[in-house]
């Protein structure tokens, strides 16, 4: 591969905004009212990048039954209120984003209207769109590799030119089985201090926790970074188009 990568893939929770307590809360307290007990710090460190059907079919494995009905609805509600009310943009992300020279995009576990929502409320959603990849649009999620290849290929870049940043060890373990490069993020609210050694055990080439550190990993040198305005009136639509299960495609 050459030294610099002509792609970056970006997962969104945790990597772009700091969401994953936000949504290991919402999930721990559901799951614990369907009667499995669960800590936050435990739904973090079994959940934390797995797409929400598969530790849905995991929690019924355990219960020996399925899942209340409105289950997903419940969990969704509360990552709502506490988005609208909480979530922020890892410091630097979007300046970080913005001076980066070479193409990005975004392939996350997420549902699409939780991603969309992520992404608009951050003011990050317009630095992607429309190169927003769920794994909604996979057979299967992280940690198998499909929605990175999906990625790559939409990008028209081959997967040993890409580099994916990853704070979970399923991401991590999803980018190097698609034979892509993976960046250990350790930014987010969520890592304990022995998460690096879990990321690098798990195959993670670079490690860095302040994404002033991605320009130099990614580039060579360090940037000046640039300004990045706020969301305009034409993202809401965008947005709903992306939530509503358009998928997006790279020209």
């Amino acid at each position: 591969m050459e030294t610099r990568p002509k792609l970056v893939i970006f997962d969104c929770d945790g990597v772009l905004v700091d969401s994953e307590l936000i949504v290991s809360a919402a999930e721990a307290a559901e799951i614990t009212r369907a009667g499995r007990p669960i800590t936050v710090a435990e739904a973090v460190h079994q959940f934390a990048g797995v797409p929400a059907k598969d530790m849905y079919r995991s929690i019924e494995e355990e219960l020996g039954r399925p899942l209340p009905k409105d289950f997903s609805r419940r969990v969704d509600e509360r990552v709502r209120q506490s988005y609208l009310s909480e979530l922020a943009a890892i410091p630097s992300a979007r300046e970080t984003i913005r001076a980066l020279r070479i193409p990005c995009c975004v392939a996350s576990s997420s549902a699409p209207n939780r991603l969309g929502l992520a992404l608009a409320k951050t003011e990050l959603f317009e630095l992607f769109y429309p190169y927003i990849f769920s794994t909604v649009l996979v057979r299967n999620g992280k940690p198998a590799p499909d929605i990175f290849l999906y990625a790559a290929e939409k990008m028209g870049v081959a997967p040993a030119d890409t580099f994916v940043v990853e704070d979970s060890i399923a991401g991590v373990t999803a980018a190097k089985a698609a034979g892509m490069t993976a960046l250990g993020f350790l930014g987010g609210s969520h890592c304990s201090p022995t998460h690096d050694v879990c990321l690098k055990e798990a195959g993670a080439k670079y490690i860095f926790s302040r994404f002033e550190d991605l320009l130099p990993i990614v580039e060579g040198s360090a940037r000046e970074l640039g300004h990045v305005p706020g969301i305009s009136s034409e993202i809401v639509e965008k947005v709903q188009e992306f939530a509503n299960g358009a998928p997006a495609t790279a020209s």
